[in-house]
């Protein structure tokens, strides 16, 4: 049974704390938090935060200190250069917090990679990065190739992971990128300027986008606020709530769905604003259901009558909210296309 079959639309949000597993797996989504008193500072360990140092090594440390503990480690104000490539870059491990105060930056060290990522969460549970700024290369990216410079990477088997409060931007890729992950929360979180994605959704079961923004994302396609897309017959991408969120100005589009490779279902848009040409795209995707993209927002900008040649007036901002989604199709909101193909005539003899 579904996550959408046992639970209503308005309790979906809470379902991260009451999934079916043992209390002391439960998921606390949003309000995930350190389960131990421990916190490592990474200045104690040794990490400048001035800009110029790489600090990649000694946050490191903290980690590696912290892992397993339930614990915290501490990224105070500052900008620390890390390393975004190769096996020397940030891992993050079980059972811990990274916490960063508000004026906390991690900044990558300009490389020429096509795959790099300034965290990363793979095969490891119980994880949570709260707060901060994520700072890539884009501007001062020293290759042209790939399109994979990502500021948080979750997967392969992961399980439980909060980000909450995290800024991602100017990424070479994508501002988060999610691919082999069950029960995340992405809460309150900001994708801004990415180069190829706010958000990638490879594969994932359970996850929950809420009072978040993705906006500006272009540079090289699909370009979308999010995009959700598994890429092998094998990968999944189910019961996903993407609600409360701003998508804004996005070069492809607000939400992208596209399952011509994978599967996607059990997927709810709902209560989102979006200031874009296109809100909403799905293609290939008979199991994301239309009931299930509502009561979102679109705001849009139509220009004034004319009044004569010395007439001036700004373009009137329009407002459409959805609210005819739960009888049906709202194609204003959504585009389903299938892997039809054109049919050949043939030409009568002469």
């Amino acid at each position: 049974m579904t996550l959408r079959a046992t639970l209503s639309l308005t309790a979906l949000a809470t379902a991260f704390t009451l999934l079916l597993a043992a209390p002391a797996d439960a998921f606390d989504g949003c309000n995930a938090a350190p389960t131990s008193s421990l916190v490592v500072d990474v200045r104690k360990k040794g990490a400048k935060g001035d800009g110029k140092a790489n600090d990649t090594k000694k946050i490191q440390e903290a980690i590696n200190e912290v892992a397993g503990t339930g614990g915290t480690v501490y990224v105070p104000n500052g900008t620390y250069m890390v390393r975004a490539t190769g096996k020397g870059r940030l891992r993050l491990r079980s059972k811990m917090t990274l916490k960063f105060a508000d004026g906390a930056v991690l900044k990558v060290i300009p490389n020429r990679a096509r795959s790099y990522s300034v965290l990363k969460i793979g095969k490891a549970t119980d994880v949570n990065v709260i707060g901060g700024t994520l700072l890539g290369d884009r501007a001062a990216h020293e290759g042209k190739a790939g399109e994979w410079g990502m500021g948080i990477r979750i997967g392969p088997e992961v399980k439980r992971v909060t980000i909450a409060g995290v800024t991602a931007k100017e990424m070479w890729g994508d501002g988060f990128y999610v691919e082999g992950a069950t029960d995340v929360a992405l809460c309150s979180v900001v994708a801004t300027h990415n180069r190829r994605q706010g958000l990638s959704i490879v594969e994932a079961n359970r996850l929950l986008v809420t009072n978040s923004v993705f906006q500006q994302t272009r540079g090289t396609r699909p370009s979308a606020g999010i995009d959700i897309e598994p890429d092998r017959p094998e990968q999944k991408v189910i019961n996903i709530l993407i609600e409360r969120s701003k998508f804004i100005n996005n070069a492809g589009g607000g939400i992208m769905i596209a399952a011509k490779r994978g599967h996607a279902a059990d997927i709810e848009i709902v209560r989102n604003v979006f200031e874009e040409v296109r809100p909403i795209l799905i293609e290939n995707a008979p199991h994301v259901r239309s009931t299930a993209i509502c009561d979102n927002r679109h705001i849009g900008q139509r220009a004034p009558p004319q009044e004569g040649l010395n007439a001036y007036a700004d373009a009137v901002e329009v407002v459409s909210l959805q609210t005819d989604c739960r009888s049906g199709r709202d194609l204003r909101f959504e585009k389903n296309r299938g892997n039809t193909k054109k049919k050949k005539t043939k030409k009568a003899a002469n």
